[in-house]
């Protein structure tokens, strides 16, 4: 995504707040470092911004430092995404987004000084990765919390309990001779063993005499 289509989106959020959500989720894009400029008041970059879009130079940087403040500087952003940088940013890119959020979030800049809470992000961000160390170290880390988050979501959605297979079992009489087979459908509870039909039989002789077997 260039420049201008960078700038749309940020007037387009401006006036759709709500759409934040789905910014946020999504990748940096390429000409996010031109909204930096707007909201550090470059005024090169605000007056062509302005005449890009056909809106005020007052509403284009309101606009831009609200895109700033929702979809890069939100809580949980990662460093990366606080400078404004895809992953594979170069060393200047990083230094250079850095240093035009922190002209834009300094305490001394009139009505941008209440926005300066921002600016403990922007500063951990670079420490994370103003060094190839650091920046190792860091990506390290989010490989890892990665991985960690795409274990727990595999235990989280395996079953509880394998299901246990219903095994066939055969009963047979003294003789070894088989009298009834558990079919896979039919309920334990309703074979009989022989000595079940023998107690029956027995039963039945003092219910009824002989004559009932």
């Amino acid at each position: 995504m260039g420049r201008v289509a960078t700038l749309k989106l940020a007037i387009d959020l401006f006036h759709f707040p709500a759409r934040a959500r789905s910014l946020r989720s999504a990748s940096v894009p390429d000409g996010v470092i031109e909204v930096i400029r707007v909201a550090a008041g470059d005024g090169k970059a605000v007056k062509r911004a302005a005449e890009t879009v056909g809106r005020s130079s007052e509403m284009v940087r309101e606009a831009a430092e609200f895109y700033l403040e929702q979809v890069l500087l939100y809580p949980g952003a990662d460093s990366y995404r606080v400078l404004g940088a895809k992953p594979d940013a170069s060393y200047e890119e990083l230094r250079r987004s850095m240093a035009l959020l922190l002209r834009w979030l300094h305490p001394d800049g009139g009505r941008h000084g209440v926005r300066a809470v921002f600016a403990s992000r922007v500063t951990d961000a670079w420490d994370d990765l103003k060094t190839k160390d650091r920046r190792d170290a860091y990506d390290r880390s989010v490989r890892l919390a990665a991985s960690d988050r795409a274990r727990s979501l595999s235990r989280k959605s395996a079953p509880l309990h394998s299901p246990k297979p219903i095994r066939r079992k055969r009963y047979v009489k003294r003789s070894g001779t088989p009298i009834s087979v558990l079919d896979r459908r039919q309920p334990y509870g309703s074979i009989l063993t022989q000595r079940d039909v023998s107690i029956f039989r027995r039963l039945l002789r003092l219910l009824f005499g002989r004559s009932a077997t």
